[in-house]
């Protein structure tokens, strides 16, 4: 009987250690990986912009490699209330990236203040906002409707995505929504350049982060955190 016990019992310990192993490999395997993903990110990413309008209204984006922040936004102007961030960053001749992005907060009542712009411009309806800037900046030769833009899932990030062929160049179109926020982020490529940068750019999109996350992302603590509260800063 005792003979039994001890091997029954060197068995269990046999299997429990197998189990703590496997976790363990488990563990360390995942870890290897979001290294490596972490890399390939900072291979092929630009660091992310982490002050002004970045910041206060928590939206983290790492641009494709080797572009740059804009001084002013590349697009015909907007306008004026329509959207709470308008930046640009380019490549030359190889690619440029716009960004608009709205956030819906409440509106605070002051007998002391003007109206500003945003509370007076029409910002019930982004898509349709987003519509007639890629028609004035692009003048498709098709008119362009919201049904053209398909659901497309980069890592964790769900976007709405149409792309435009155009004879200079190729604009693909990205809508993100995840209350409180609207983005839309706007690549014109070349098109000798599209399968150069197709890596980047699906990168960018999956690193694309709002809210908590981007909070998060701009601490260096991650940005896994799927929770998407308001953005700091002033209300409108």
């Amino acid at each position: 009987m005792r003979r039994v016990l001890a091997t029954l019992g060197t068995a269990f310990l046999l299997v429990a250690g197998g189990c703590g192993l496997n976790s363990y490999e488990k563990r360390l395997d995942l870890t290897l990986e979001k290294m490596r993903y972490e890399e390939r990110l900072n291979n092929m990413l630009m660091p992310a912009e982490s002050s002004g309008k970045w910041q206060e209204l928590a939206i983290y984006l790492r641009p494709p490699k080797s572009m740059k922040a804009a001084t002013e936004f590349l697009l015909p102007p907007t306008e004026p209330g329509k959207f709470d961030l308008e930046k640009s960053f380019f490549e030359d001749q190889k690619q440029s990236l716009h960004v608009l992005a709205r956030l819906k907060r409440a509106k605070t009542a002051s007998k002391k203040k003007a109206p500003s712009p945003a509370d007076t411009a029409d910002r019930s309806n982004f898509s349709r906002d987003i519509i007639n800037v890629l028609t004035t900046s692009f003048t498709p030769p098709d008119e362009l409707t919201n049904a053209m833009f398909k659901p497309e899932t980069k890592k964790n990030n769900e976007y709405k995505q149409a792309t435009l062929t155009l004879p200079d160049k190729v604009v693909k179109v990205y809508f993100y929504k995840k209350e409180p926020y609207d983005v839309a982020l706007i690549f014109e490529i070349p098109p000798a350049e599209v399968s150069n940068v197709t890596g980047k750019l699906n990168l960018c999109l999956e690193s694309f982060a709002v809210g908590r996350r981007a909070e998060n992302a701009f601490k260096g603590t991650g940005s896994d955190d799927e929770s998407a509260g308001p953005a700091p800063g002033p209300a409108f």
